[in-house]
């Protein structure tokens, strides 16, 4: 089973810690900011196994850096079709990963819109899909268009309603 943990970032965002216990490896995604997950990981006796990206915006990914420095090593995912250095496994639709420490594999989803290469993640009848969709909208368009948009959040209405 998928355990789910939001921690807070910034003023108003989450980087979401996914673990399968007992193991004590975790993925977190969309890691903006390495201090909150740094210390999480330090007050729950976790250790990082793997680093899940949506999409290029620092807000998602400025905490990468300071992560692999505490755990080197550790895989990047994120969208093959996004400038992010840091990713060590490049994902686009359709690929199925399992992240070191999940016993469910991930299925990888194009969502385009808010970035042209943006990509979100289903697992466990839960969705990661960074920026392009939030409880009252969806991300603004910065590198996508608003075709891609609508696209993408019908592709995500379409998923189980459990979801």
């Amino acid at each position: 089973m998928l355990e789910i943990t939001p921690v807070p970032a910034f003023a108003d965002n989450y980087i979401w810690v996914l673990r399968s216990p007992p193991d004590p490896r975790v993925a977190v995604v969309d890691p903006g900011d390495e201090d909150p997950v740094l210390e999480y990981l330090s007050r729950e006796g976790l250790r990082l196994g793997a680093i899940l990206i949506t999409h290029h915006h620092g807000d998602h990914t400025g905490g990468i850096r300071g992560l692999l420095e505490a755990y080197p090593g550790t895989p990047v995912y994120g969208p093959a079709n996004e400038r992010i250095p840091a990713i060590s496994e490049q994902l686009g639709e359709g690929d199925r990963i399992r992240p070191p420490g999940l016993e469910q594999a991930l299925q990888v989803l194009d969502v385009p819109g808010h970035t042209a290469g943006h990509i979100a993640y289903l697992a466990d009848g839960a969705l990661f899909c960074g920026d392009t969709l939030f409880a009252a909208g969806c991300g603004r368009v910065f590198g996508g268009t608003l075709e891609d948009v609508h696209a993408s959040l019908q592709r995500i209405a379409g998923l189980p309603a459990d979801t």
